[in-house]
């Protein structure tokens, strides 16, 4: 008898995992806890990876390499190098570029709720890796199940009037990737097998840029892939609204409707 595997919390750890058949996501919500191993320490808090059909799609893109390339470990292991967001160009826990194994502890994450349900799971979280900028990351994260769709929805709260530079970044695994409908939307080009779109539904000063990325799968060897970054200028509060869908790319009014119908209220 084959056991369903189902969203599951490991709140000791820091990994929420959200899983409907073959979607599943898992979030990293790893707590600034100054015991826990050093050695491997990357800012990707708030980061997550995402697997459908038959891929991984989303990833982390490993470690590569350690003393042998400093500017190389330091890349690997930084924020932008993680699906999460950075402001101002400013890591989330900041580290010596010549301390190679170390990092601070600024941010802080706290998980406000997590919830799972047949139809759909809720995570929402946030740190303070970013107090310093007086900026704090808040992020939920809302599975449809019976849609097969995700809406990521970034919130950048803080005092001050000060404008900051946010950038949203995405890591693919190696594959094609391709602008559909309008300059904002992206899908992958995977010839067989599943694909998927990421479509952001808050445009307002939204910029997109696909880079040049590397993801590492083991010790010492990189492959080329794309990162894509969304990135605006503006002042707190400020938000990313991001759906990433394995089919049809819903509506906004779609997901506004469905979201509002759930018996717990999503946006809050």
């Amino acid at each position: 008898m084959t056991t369903r595997l189902e969203s599951k919390a490991f709140p000791q750890g820091g990994f929420y995992i959200m899983r409907h058949d073959d979607l599943y996501m898992i979030i990293d919500c790893v707590t600034a806890d100054p015991k826990s191993p050093s050695g491997h320490k990357h800012n990707s808090r708030l980061s997550f990876k995402l697997f459908a059909g038959d891929k991984s799609f989303i990833i982390d893109p490993g470690t590569y390499i350690y003393t042998a390339d400093k500017e190389m470990r330091n890349l690997f292991r930084s924020t932008r190098y993680h699906n999460t967001v950075v402001v101002d160009g400013e890591e989330q826990n900041r580290f010596a570029e010549d301390e190679l194994f170390a990092t601070n502890l600024d941010a802080v994450v706290t998980v406000n709720r997590w919830l799972v349900t047949e139809n759909y799971d809720l995570l929402d979280a946030e740190h303070n890796g970013y107090s310093r900028l007086n900026v704090v990351h808040r992020r939920q994260i809302y599975f449809n199940k019976e849609e097969q769709y995700w809406v990521i929805k970034d919130m950048l709260t803080g005092e001050g009037g000060d404008k900051h530079k946010f950038e949203l970044y995405f890591h693919f695994a190696p594959m094609a990737l391709k602008n559909v409908k309008d300059e904002l939307v992206i899908e992958t080009g995977n010839k067989t097998g599943a694909n998927i779109a990421i479509a952001p539904l808050e445009i307002d000063g939204l910029k997109l840029a696909i880079e040049k990325g590397w993801v590492s799968y083991s010790y010492g060897t990189k492959v080329e892939a794309p990162i894509v970054k969304y990135s605006k200028t503006a002042e707190v509060p400020t938000e990313f609204v991001t759906c990433i869908a394995t089919g049809r790319v819903p509506l906004v009014e779609e997901i506004g409707m469905i979201t509002k119908s759930s018996k717990e209220a999503f946006w809050k």
